[in-house]
């Protein structure tokens, strides 16, 4: 039985009757980021345990230029230091002065964890492809559920290169557009939000663009020979770079820093807002940056997404030939399409080959990369 002192307590108390939950936006994105964790966890589950698991290795007589060797090299290398830079600087020195991680890179590790998405133009039908003599284990697209394009299990998506390159580049273009940011509101002092958010995500867009056109045409870690080449720059050769690339991409890694550049008097941003009002965040420092770690991941997965991985494999289903000078490492180099593959590259002049065709179809009469080509130039000539 409670006395009156007790009473008259709980009385003076200030009661929040709205049921509003200052937490529920951290809350619910933290949810969000557990649900695509435990999905990706599942994938990659479901990759490692496959028989095939294992690198793409060059074919006897299919070589890497020098040049391109040197440039992959040096990627795994050096976005790995700038990597390890940014966790140092924005994560473990954060933690040992205040406990509690920056956004910027809470923000580099939800940038790690987009990897799994990378190759996601290819869904339907392959557009990009990666040099073979990077580090890989394969990938695991052709364990996502729903993923159509064939042999996706072979294509080397360079791991060491990328768990290095995708938090350190993604970092540097977040840092580029808040630079541009504070100079447009520094130019403009009464520009409104939505302008300068704009102003942001244009200048990551523009970052992207020279960023990924240097890699393509100076590394050769990588390339988009299944572009529509009216919108890509340098369109009809192996290093073209499709603008919607920059659009699409550059626009999740944008809004990225928009997020970063609005933030509350704690030091939060949006989705982080509220962390200090849960019971269990206010007894641990390790809880309190474990929920906003997974909130950002669940923003930066949710903005992919929707942003860049539903809408790049519908243009790429649409997308032109590979180009003539398509290095064979790209493309035999790997054992997902072309000469002596058994599977012809996409172009619009042929089907599109889905995963499950090759098994289905396993006992039908197929045709080779020779033979497909052979036909598409007896249709030609018929026209």
């Amino acid at each position: 039985m409670r006395g009156p002192a007790a009473s008259i307590k709980q009385a003076n108390m200030a009661v929040d009757i709205s049921g509003k939950d200052d937490s529920i936006v951290v809350k619910s994105w933290f949810v969000v980021g557990c649900g695509f964790l435990i999905f990706m966890a599942y994938v990659a589950y479901q990759w490692v345990t496959a028989p095939g698991f294992g690198p793409t290795q060059l074919p006897p007589g299919v070589d890497v230029p020098t040049q391109f060797k040197i440039g992959v090299r040096a990627v795994e290398v050096g976005m790995s230091l700038v990597w390890l830079y940014f966790i140092y600087t924005q994560l473990v020195k954060p933690i040992r002065q205040t406990g509690q991680p920056n956004t910027l890179g809470l923000c580099g590790i939800g940038f790690f964890f987009a990897i799994f998405w990378d190759p996601s133009m290819n869904w339907i039908q392959q557009g990009c492809v990666y040099n073979p003599y990077a580090f890989n284990l394969g990938f695991l697209s052709n364990h996502i559920p729903g993923w159509m394009s064939p042999r996706a299990e072979l294509l080397p998506e360079p791991l060491v290169a990328w768990s290095g390159g995708y938090p350190g580049f993604l970092v540097w273009g977040c840092l580029f557009g808040l630079a541009a940011m504070r100079w447009v509101k520094a130019k403009f002092p009464g520009i409104n939000n939505l302008k300068l958010s704009i102003a942001g995500v244009l200048a990551v867009m523009v970052f992207d663009m020279v960023l990924e056109s240097f890699l393509i045409r100076f590394t050769g870690i990588y390339a988009y020979p299944g572009s529509i080449r009216a919108l890509s720059l340098w369109g009809g050769h192996w290093y073209q770079f499709p603008i919607y690339e920059a659009i699409f991409f550059g626009g999740w890694w944008g809004l990225c820093a928009v997020l970063l550049y609005f933030k509350d008097d704690k030091g939060l941003t949006w989705v982080e807002r509220g962390v200090e009002k849960i019971d269990m965040c206010k007894r641990s420092n390790f809880k309190k940056g474990m929920m906003r770690a997974i909130a950002v991941i669940g923003f930066c997965q949710t903005v992919e997404l929707f942003i860049y991985v539903l809408p790049m494999p519908l243009i790429t289903a649409n997308a032109d030939p590979f180009p003539d000078d398509t290095p064979a490492f790209f493309t035999v180099g790997t054992g997902m399409c072309g000469p002596g593959t058994g599977l012809a590259c996409p172009r619009p002049d042929l089907p599109i080959m889905r995963r499950n065709d090759l098994k289905k179809f396993e006992d039908s009469p197929r045709f080779s990369d020779e033979q497909a080509m052979q036909r598409v130039e007896e249709n030609n000539s018929k026209k």
